[in-house]
């Protein structure tokens, strides 16, 4: 799975659910994507918060990436995040994540998202083994390349987002290969969001930490599978 940005609940109920998880950081770039930023409540309605890259290639790699610090966005990030869920139940889970995002590591987008997406899987309990896919120097595309990487942690299973679903069943190449290929179906359980009476499905997990704390946010990923 890409190093996401902030990612939502869905993401760690991936994590939750495998021994090892990889992060496919040796994929290329897509500077719109949910690897560059996030959706929150920033006042009452839900917007972008993001991560700025330096210019690159079309071809830049994720590890390859590098913030841009053109912006004080880090300080504006946890000040917009202060700002909009103070009044949280929560904010005092939120704000030991905002301690993180403060001293996370800002040379490259894969290495400031993946500091925070093993603390935030650290702080709930969720044991995995995560793995950089940069560091392994697999070869091959799409397919070809999960199974590559696979191989290299001696991996005969692979749970996927849904989303990869059509292209690995085109290609066939992980059903002939591995004993199983599964497919993640995770839909959120609505909580109660301090902005709002309508629950907003699909924010970033920092809105459920100032909103629900971080055990009943560990609830909602591991209730499903």
């Amino acid at each position: 799975m890409q190093p996401t940005f902030l990612p939502w609940l869905g993401y760690f109920n991936l994590i939750h659910s495998v021994d090892t998880f990889i992060f496919l950081d040796d994929v290329q770039l897509d500077k719109r994507s949910w690897q560059t930023r996030n959706r929150l409540f920033t006042g009452h309605t839900v917007n972008w918060v993001s991560c700025p890259i330096q210019k690159a290639s079309r071809n830049t790699r994720i590890c390859d990436a590098y913030i841009s610090h053109n912006t004080d966005w880090q300080s504006k990030l946890i000040k917009t995040i202060t700002y909009s869920y103070a009044k949280a139940p929560f904010f005092d889970d939120c704000a030991e994540l905002l301690s993180v995002i403060h001293d996370a590591p800002t040379d490259t987008l894969s290495n400031f998202n993946q500091h925070i997406i093993v603390f935030i899987a650290s702080r709930m309990g969720l044991n995995v083994n995560f793995i950089t896919a940069s560091t392994l120097q697999c070869g091959g595309k799409k397919s070809h390349h999960l199974l590559a990487l696979c191989k290299a942690v001696n991996a005969n299973n692979y749970y996927s987002p849904r989303g990869s679903k059509n292209y690995i069943e085109e290609e066939g190449v992980l059903y002939s290969a591995l004993d199983s290929v599964e497919y993640q179906d995770f839909v959120p359980k609505p909580y109660s969001q301090y902005h709002c009476s309508d629950f907003e499905s699909h924010l970033s997990i920092v809105d459920a930490a100032a909103n629900i704390g971080w055990n009943a946010t560990k609830q909602h990923i591991i209730g499903h599978k």
